[in-house]
């Protein structure tokens, strides 16, 4: 099988010399974290087999909620231990090389862009905040006690049975409308409090069940840029 390169992040070359994290296992649970430096950055790797990270294998596995909780729970797992030692820029999930020449040339397009960055993540913490919701419960409240929905019930009531039945099955979509709009403008609200004590923010994608687990839906995802001195404070607003 071809050995591939597992990229975890991108690091100062400095930082990265002067912490060893050899005896970090990678994604696969077998291989040893690697360094390979390129210029003024570093880049923290790990090989994996082609039979399970090839791009054929990746079609098939990403499909299996399994496989993707595990190696997605490593993943993180994996960065979190690199930034507690490191100034890091994360990578995505299964982000990978065929080779090392791959990741040079992407090392190379981009070492500009990733020093600048490198250099203002310093002395500070990156924190990912995901919103999670019952969606039941939230459905039950605006049914029964949102303003506009109960005055499209009142209407309701005074139609024909036949008019009823076309008009219920739009009251149920205008609740369901309603939830979301609601769930937003309350995430939202969230986000402008917390962005607030933060350097810079990202909003970042939202995962399905199939890859949470959870019984609720992930209806906010977001990274939080904080000066570690202000971490504490932080953590306060959002517990």
């Amino acid at each position: 099988m071809e050995r591939l390169l597992y990229l975890y992040g991108i690091t100062l070359k400095e930082e990265a010399a002067s912490q060893s994290i050899s005896d970090l296992k990678g994604i696969d649970g077998k291989a040893g974290l690697e360094v390979l430096d390129y210029g003024w950055c570093s880049a923290i790797v790990s090989p994996v087999d082609e039979g399970e990270f090839g791009e054929e294998a990746l079609e098939t596995n990403t499909q299996q909620m399994e496989w993707v909780q595990e190696k997605a729970y490593l993943h993180h797992e994996i960065l979190m231990s690199l930034k507690n030692a490191l100034t890091l820029i994360p990578m995505k999930f299964c982000t990978i090389f065929q080779h090392e020449e791959s990741l040079k040339k992407k090392m190379d397009a981009h070492e500009k862009e990733w020093m600048t960055l490198l250099e203002k993540l310093k002395g500070k913490e990156e924190w990912n905040i995901k919103v999670f919701n019952h969606p039941d419960l939230l459905t039950e409240q605006v049914a029964e006690h949102h303003p506009e929905i109960q005055k499209k019930k009142e209407e309701i009531s005074q139609m024909s049975k036949g008019m009823q039945y076309l008009q219920r099955k739009k009251l149920d979509q205008s609740i369901e409308q309603q939830v979301l709009q609601e769930q937003q403008k309350y995430v939202r609200q969230l986000h402008s409090e917390w962005q607030a004590l933060c350097e810079d923010t990202a909003e970042k994608k939202v995962w399905n069940k199939n890859v949470t687990g959870k019984d609720a839906d992930m209806c906010w995802n977001g990274a939080y840029l904080i000066e570690v001195e202000k971490v504490e404070t932080f953590l306060k607003n959002i517990t």
